[in-house]
Protein backbone atom coordinates (compact mmCIF):
# COMPACT_ATOMS: atom_id res chain seq x y z
CA UNK A 1 0.00 0.00 0.00
CA UNK A 2 1.43 3.52 -0.82
CA UNK A 3 1.64 5.84 2.01
CA UNK A 4 -0.13 9.29 1.13
CA UNK A 5 2.22 12.36 0.76
CA UNK A 6 1.39 14.26 4.51
CA UNK A 7 -0.25 17.58 3.60
CA UNK A 8 2.14 19.79 4.82
CA UNK A 9 5.38 18.49 2.97
CA UNK A 10 6.06 20.56 -0.55
CA UNK A 11 6.15 18.88 -3.65
CA UNK A 12 9.63 18.08 -5.15
CA UNK A 13 8.70 16.68 -8.12
CA UNK A 14 7.46 19.71 -9.75
CA UNK A 15 11.52 20.93 -10.95
CA UNK A 16 12.19 17.18 -12.00
CA UNK A 17 8.75 16.49 -13.82
CA UNK A 18 8.99 19.81 -15.94
CA UNK A 19 12.25 18.46 -17.05
CA UNK A 20 11.09 14.80 -17.55
CA UNK A 21 8.12 16.21 -19.57
CA UNK A 22 10.04 18.19 -21.37
CA UNK A 23 12.59 15.25 -22.77
CA UNK A 24 10.14 12.94 -23.34
CA UNK A 25 8.11 15.46 -25.44
CA UNK A 26 11.30 16.17 -27.64
CA UNK A 27 12.46 12.76 -27.95
CA UNK A 28 8.40 11.75 -29.62
CA UNK A 29 9.07 14.72 -31.81
CA UNK A 30 12.32 13.29 -33.08
CA UNK A 31 10.56 9.89 -33.66
CA UNK A 32 8.05 12.09 -35.33
CA UNK A 33 9.96 13.74 -37.53
CA UNK A 34 11.86 10.65 -38.89
CA UNK A 35 8.34 8.68 -39.41
CA UNK A 36 7.47 11.64 -41.18
CA UNK A 37 10.11 11.61 -43.50
CA UNK A 38 9.83 7.76 -44.63
CA UNK A 39 6.20 8.30 -45.33
CA UNK A 40 7.21 11.39 -47.44
CA UNK A 41 9.32 8.90 -49.29
CA UNK A 42 6.45 6.56 -49.97
CA UNK A 43 3.94 8.72 -50.92
CA UNK A 44 6.33 10.67 -53.35
CA UNK A 45 7.26 7.07 -54.89
CA UNK A 46 3.71 6.35 -55.29
CA UNK A 47 3.05 9.46 -56.60
CA UNK A 48 5.92 9.06 -59.50
CA UNK A 49 4.63 5.30 -60.33
CA UNK A 50 0.96 6.83 -60.16
CA UNK A 51 -0.20 5.52 -57.88
CA UNK A 52 -3.01 8.47 -56.45
CA UNK A 53 -4.58 6.16 -53.82
CA UNK A 54 -1.16 4.61 -52.35
CA UNK A 55 0.10 8.25 -52.23
CA UNK A 56 -3.21 9.87 -50.79
CA UNK A 57 -2.78 6.98 -47.70
CA UNK A 58 0.89 7.89 -47.26
CA UNK A 59 -0.10 11.56 -47.34
CA UNK A 60 -2.92 11.08 -44.71
CA UNK A 61 0.05 10.07 -42.44
CA UNK A 62 2.55 12.33 -43.14
CA UNK A 63 0.00 15.12 -42.13
CA UNK A 64 -0.98 13.60 -39.17
CA UNK A 65 2.76 14.01 -37.98
CA UNK A 66 3.33 17.23 -39.05
CA UNK A 67 0.72 18.12 -37.14
CA UNK A 68 1.33 16.39 -34.63
CA UNK A 69 5.35 17.92 -34.38
CA UNK A 70 3.36 21.63 -34.82
CA UNK A 71 1.34 21.26 -32.02
CA UNK A 72 4.35 19.63 -30.00
CA UNK A 73 6.50 22.83 -30.50
CA UNK A 74 3.41 24.93 -29.88
CA UNK A 75 3.27 23.41 -26.35
CA UNK A 76 6.95 24.02 -25.57
CA UNK A 77 6.59 27.77 -27.01
CA UNK A 78 3.77 27.95 -24.39
CA UNK A 79 5.24 26.48 -21.43
CA UNK A 80 8.48 28.78 -21.94
CA UNK A 81 6.31 31.59 -21.55
CA UNK A 82 4.46 30.44 -18.71
CA UNK A 83 7.63 30.25 -17.22
CA UNK A 84 9.53 33.04 -18.47
CA UNK A 85 12.23 31.04 -20.06
CA UNK A 86 15.07 31.87 -22.16
CA UNK A 87 14.93 31.75 -25.95
CA UNK A 88 13.75 28.84 -27.71
CA UNK A 89 15.63 25.36 -28.34
CA UNK A 90 17.64 25.56 -31.74
CA UNK A 91 16.64 22.56 -33.13
CA UNK A 92 12.87 23.22 -33.45
CA UNK A 93 12.84 25.91 -36.10
CA UNK A 94 15.05 23.65 -38.12
CA UNK A 95 13.10 20.88 -37.52
CA UNK A 96 10.11 23.05 -38.78
CA UNK A 97 11.72 24.11 -41.86
CA UNK A 98 12.88 20.44 -42.55
CA UNK A 99 8.87 19.68 -42.18
CA UNK A 100 7.75 22.72 -44.78
CA UNK A 101 10.31 21.64 -47.03
CA UNK A 102 9.48 17.78 -47.23
CA UNK A 103 5.66 18.81 -47.58
CA UNK A 104 6.35 21.51 -50.33
CA UNK A 105 8.14 18.08 -52.19
CA UNK A 106 5.08 15.99 -51.92
CA UNK A 107 2.35 18.58 -52.23
CA UNK A 108 4.26 19.93 -55.49
CA UNK A 109 3.97 16.06 -56.67
CA UNK A 110 -0.19 15.54 -55.72
CA UNK A 111 -0.35 19.10 -57.44
CA UNK A 112 1.15 17.62 -60.68
CA UNK A 113 -1.10 14.29 -60.06
CA UNK A 114 -4.48 16.71 -59.75
CA UNK A 115 -3.41 18.40 -63.24
CA UNK A 116 -2.64 15.25 -64.81
CA UNK A 117 -5.83 14.01 -64.14
CA UNK A 118 -7.82 17.13 -64.79
CA UNK A 119 -6.13 16.60 -68.46
CA UNK A 120 -7.47 13.12 -68.74
CA UNK A 121 -11.10 14.65 -67.32
CA UNK A 122 -10.72 12.55 -64.61
CA UNK A 123 -12.44 14.99 -61.86
CA UNK A 124 -12.54 12.59 -58.99
CA UNK A 125 -8.79 11.47 -59.13
CA UNK A 126 -8.08 15.18 -59.47
CA UNK A 127 -10.45 16.07 -56.50
CA UNK A 128 -8.42 13.59 -54.05
CA UNK A 129 -4.90 14.84 -55.36
CA UNK A 130 -6.22 18.65 -54.58
CA UNK A 131 -7.13 17.67 -51.29
CA UNK A 132 -3.88 15.92 -50.53
CA UNK A 133 -2.37 18.91 -51.72
CA UNK A 134 -4.84 21.30 -49.79
CA UNK A 135 -3.81 19.20 -46.23
CA UNK A 136 -0.36 19.66 -46.95
CA UNK A 137 -0.81 23.51 -47.91
CA UNK A 138 -2.49 24.10 -44.41
CA UNK A 139 -0.09 22.09 -42.52
CA UNK A 140 3.33 24.72 -44.11
CA UNK A 141 0.88 27.64 -43.44
CA UNK A 142 0.54 27.05 -39.97
CA UNK A 143 4.70 26.09 -39.81
CA UNK A 144 5.06 29.55 -40.95
CA UNK A 145 3.13 31.03 -38.50
CA UNK A 146 4.60 29.22 -35.76
CA UNK A 147 8.09 29.67 -36.60
CA UNK A 148 7.21 33.74 -36.83
CA UNK A 149 6.28 32.92 -33.37
CA UNK A 150 9.07 31.24 -32.41
CA UNK A 151 10.81 33.97 -33.93
CA UNK A 152 9.32 36.87 -31.62
CA UNK A 153 9.77 35.00 -28.39
CA UNK A 154 13.76 34.90 -29.18
CA UNK A 155 13.75 38.24 -30.29
CA UNK A 156 11.98 39.08 -27.24
CA UNK A 157 14.00 37.36 -24.99
CA UNK A 158 16.96 39.13 -26.06
CA UNK A 159 15.69 42.26 -25.84
CA UNK A 160 14.69 41.70 -22.28
CA UNK A 161 18.45 39.88 -22.20
CA UNK A 162 20.00 43.28 -23.35
CA UNK A 163 18.09 45.23 -20.74
CA UNK A 164 18.93 43.12 -17.89
CA UNK A 165 22.48 43.76 -18.55
CA UNK A 166 22.53 47.09 -19.27
CA UNK A 167 20.28 47.77 -16.15
CA UNK A 168 23.18 45.54 -14.57
CA UNK A 169 26.03 47.51 -16.58
CA UNK A 170 24.44 51.02 -15.40
CA UNK A 171 24.37 50.03 -11.52
CA UNK A 172 27.60 48.77 -11.47
CA UNK A 173 28.63 51.97 -13.38
CA UNK A 174 26.75 54.48 -10.54
CA UNK A 175 27.94 52.45 -7.59
CA UNK A 176 32.22 52.15 -8.80
CA UNK A 177 31.40 56.42 -9.65
CA UNK A 178 29.93 56.14 -5.54
CA UNK A 179 32.95 54.70 -4.41
CA UNK A 180 35.61 56.66 -6.11
CA UNK A 181 33.76 59.86 -4.98
CA UNK A 182 33.76 58.39 -1.49
CA UNK A 183 37.96 57.02 -1.64
CA UNK A 184 38.64 60.34 -3.19
CA UNK A 185 37.23 62.77 -0.40
CA UNK A 186 39.41 60.51 2.02
CA UNK A 187 42.41 61.26 -0.38
CA UNK A 188 41.97 64.53 -0.71
CA UNK A 189 42.26 65.08 3.40
CA UNK A 190 45.68 63.97 3.04
CA UNK A 191 47.98 66.48 3.35
CA UNK A 192 51.19 65.93 1.15
CA UNK A 193 50.52 66.43 -2.45
CA UNK A 194 52.56 64.26 -3.92
CA UNK A 195 50.99 61.57 -1.02
CA UNK A 196 47.50 62.72 -2.72
CA UNK A 197 48.87 61.91 -6.15
CA UNK A 198 50.19 58.43 -5.22
CA UNK A 199 47.31 57.71 -3.85
CA UNK A 200 44.97 58.76 -6.92
CA UNK A 201 46.86 56.87 -9.14
CA UNK A 202 46.64 53.42 -6.81
CA UNK A 203 42.70 54.50 -6.84
CA UNK A 204 42.19 54.85 -10.30
CA UNK A 205 44.55 51.02 -11.06
CA UNK A 206 42.16 49.43 -8.26
CA UNK A 207 39.12 50.92 -10.19
CA UNK A 208 40.27 49.73 -13.42
CA UNK A 209 42.31 46.63 -13.41
CA UNK A 210 41.25 45.44 -10.44
CA UNK A 211 37.83 42.39 -11.13
CA UNK A 212 37.72 41.65 -7.29
CA UNK A 213 35.96 45.18 -7.31
CA UNK A 214 33.18 44.40 -10.23
CA UNK A 215 32.68 41.48 -8.28
CA UNK A 216 32.27 43.65 -4.79
CA UNK A 217 29.81 46.53 -7.02
CA UNK A 218 27.74 43.81 -8.07
CA UNK A 219 26.75 42.61 -4.96
CA UNK A 220 23.73 44.83 -3.97
CA UNK A 221 24.31 43.69 -0.54
CA UNK A 222 27.18 45.02 0.01
CA UNK A 223 26.83 48.98 0.75
CA UNK A 224 28.62 51.67 -0.72
CA UNK A 225 30.07 52.80 2.85
CA UNK A 226 32.06 49.13 3.24
CA UNK A 227 32.85 49.28 -0.16
CA UNK A 228 34.53 52.95 0.33
CA UNK A 229 36.04 51.57 3.97
CA UNK A 230 37.03 48.25 2.20
CA UNK A 231 39.57 50.30 -0.16
CA UNK A 232 40.67 53.11 2.03
CA UNK A 233 41.74 50.20 4.08
CA UNK A 234 43.47 49.21 1.15
CA UNK A 235 45.09 52.21 0.28
CA UNK A 236 45.89 52.80 4.20
CA UNK A 237 43.93 55.70 4.91
CA UNK A 238 40.96 56.39 7.50
CA UNK A 239 37.58 55.99 5.83
CA UNK A 240 35.51 59.53 5.44
CA UNK A 241 34.28 60.73 8.80
CA UNK A 242 36.59 59.17 10.93
CA UNK A 243 37.98 61.51 13.59
CA UNK A 244 41.78 62.58 13.40
CA UNK A 245 44.61 60.83 15.09
CA UNK A 246 44.17 63.67 17.85
CA UNK A 247 40.25 62.29 18.34
CA UNK A 248 38.08 64.39 20.75
CA UNK A 249 41.01 65.90 22.71
CA UNK A 250 39.82 69.34 21.63
CA UNK A 251 37.42 70.72 23.47
CA UNK A 252 36.43 67.04 24.76
CA UNK A 253 36.36 65.76 28.22
CA UNK A 254 40.36 65.24 28.11
CA UNK A 255 41.10 68.85 27.01
CA UNK A 256 39.29 69.81 29.81
CA UNK A 257 41.14 67.56 32.09
CA UNK A 258 44.45 68.68 31.04
CA UNK A 259 43.75 72.59 31.29
CA UNK A 260 42.46 71.62 34.44
CA UNK A 261 46.04 70.12 35.31
CA UNK A 262 47.95 73.13 34.25
CA UNK A 263 45.89 75.68 36.11
CA UNK A 264 47.13 76.04 39.49
CA UNK A 265 43.65 76.87 40.67
CA UNK A 266 41.88 73.56 39.67
CA UNK A 267 41.49 70.53 41.75
CA UNK A 268 40.98 66.51 41.04
CA UNK A 269 39.79 65.80 37.79
CA UNK A 270 39.93 69.36 36.64
CA UNK A 271 37.67 70.78 40.10
CA UNK A 272 38.20 74.02 40.96
CA UNK A 273 39.71 74.53 43.99
CA UNK A 274 37.71 76.60 46.52
CA UNK A 275 39.84 80.19 47.57
CA UNK A 276 40.48 80.54 50.60
CA UNK A 277 39.85 83.70 52.88
CA UNK A 278 42.26 85.99 53.34
CA UNK A 279 42.57 87.87 56.39
CA UNK A 280 39.65 91.03 56.34
CA UNK A 281 37.91 89.05 53.59
CA UNK A 282 34.17 87.21 53.65
CA UNK A 283 33.97 83.79 52.47
CA UNK A 284 31.74 84.90 49.55
CA UNK A 285 33.94 88.07 48.49
CA UNK A 286 37.18 89.25 47.82
CA UNK A 287 38.28 91.89 49.95
CA UNK A 288 36.58 95.51 50.10
CA UNK A 289 34.81 94.14 46.43
CA UNK A 290 32.50 92.28 48.52
CA UNK A 291 28.86 93.84 48.75
CA UNK A 292 28.22 91.86 52.13
CA UNK A 293 30.48 94.10 54.26
CA UNK A 294 28.94 97.57 55.11
CA UNK A 295 30.67 100.45 53.89
CA UNK A 296 32.64 98.99 50.74
CA UNK A 297 30.36 100.16 48.38
CA UNK A 298 29.20 102.96 49.65
CA UNK A 299 25.70 101.97 50.27
CA UNK A 300 24.52 100.94 53.32
CA UNK A 301 24.31 97.75 54.29
CA UNK A 302 20.38 96.07 53.97
CA UNK A 303 18.30 95.65 57.41
CA UNK A 304 18.64 92.44 58.53
CA UNK A 305 15.26 90.75 58.16
CA UNK A 306 13.63 89.07 61.55
CA UNK A 307 13.35 85.62 61.45
CA UNK A 308 9.56 84.27 61.05
CA UNK A 309 7.99 82.58 63.36
CA UNK A 310 7.02 79.02 62.57
CA UNK A 311 3.52 78.08 61.45
CA UNK A 312 2.71 76.18 64.81
CA UNK A 313 3.63 79.17 66.60
CA UNK A 314 0.78 81.30 64.97
CA UNK A 315 -1.76 78.58 65.95
CA UNK A 316 -3.78 79.83 69.60
CA UNK A 317 -3.60 77.46 72.27
CA UNK A 318 -6.77 75.98 74.01
CA UNK A 319 -7.45 75.36 77.41
CA UNK A 320 -4.86 73.56 79.25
Amino acid sequence: MVDAIPAGTPSAASPSTDEREAEVLSGLTKLALEMARTFQARGLAALAAGDLDRAGKAETRFSTLFLAIRRAVALKLRRRREQAAASPAADEAPMLSELMELAEELARGFHAQALAALAADDLDRAGEAETRFSSLFLGIRRAIALKARLRQQREQAQREAELRRKARQDETDGRRHAVAQGVAAAIAAVPDPEAREQLTAELREKLTEDERIDVDLADTALPIEALIASLCRALGLPPPGTPPAGGPAAGGPAAAAKSGADDPGAGPKGERRMHSPAAGESSTGTGSLSRHRPGTTGRPAAPARPPRPHPILLRPRGPP
